[in-house]
């Protein structure tokens, strides 16, 4: 049984679903963070952040990044070192028994606070369940070098008998 586990894998191919299908299908309790595709005109214009913690309206749901080309992001990391830091930090102080951190990925780096509280949630006594990107960056490979965690790659081959195998690495069968 792993005490944290993520799921990465190409973009769209279900990771998000599939922490879904868990969180629904266990009642699973958790606080953390999901980052949202921002669309305009159905057009994915970036990504913003929602916090599963009490927080004012005006302070949940801020951009953190902004398309600026086809393949081009710019990241808002004072989004991380604020919004991030408050929902991680009241995630930790919470009831719940699992911090969700629906994805983390390159947008981060410059996010030290952030990033220190990400490990931080890892070593505590929380479980985290979460989503990586497919990509590497130092915080992303500690993640995934981790005794403690369990890394499952999501494909179109597999994403639809993966949840069985996701409750059992969490114990939760």
């Amino acid at each position: 049984m792993a005490k944290n586990l993520f799921l990465t894998g190409e973009k769209q191919v279900g990771k998000s679903t599939l922490l879904d299908a868990l969180i629904r299908e266990t009642g699973l309790r958790h606080t953390g963070f999901r980052t949202m595709p921002l669309r305009i005109d159905g057009v994915l214009k970036g990504h913003y952040f929602h916090g599963f913690v009490p927080l004012p309206p005006f302070v949940n749901d801020s951009v953190t990044t902004i398309r600026v080309a086809q393949q081009g992001v710019i990241g808002v990391e004072e989004v991380f070192e604020t919004l991030g830091v408050r929902v991680l930090t009241d995630s930790l102080a919470a009831a719940e028994p699992f911090i969700l951190m629906d994805e983390l990925g390159r947008q981060e780096l410059k996010a030290k606070e952030f990033s220190c509280l990400v490990e931080a949630c890892l070593d505590s006594p929380k479980r985290v369940i979460g989503v990586l990107q497919k990509k590497d960056s130092p915080l992303l490979d500690r993640i995934k070098n981790r005794e403690d965690t369990l890394v499952l790659t999501v494909t179109t081959e597999n994403r639809d008998s993966l949840l069985p195998e996701i409750r059992r690495g969490l114990g939760l069968e």
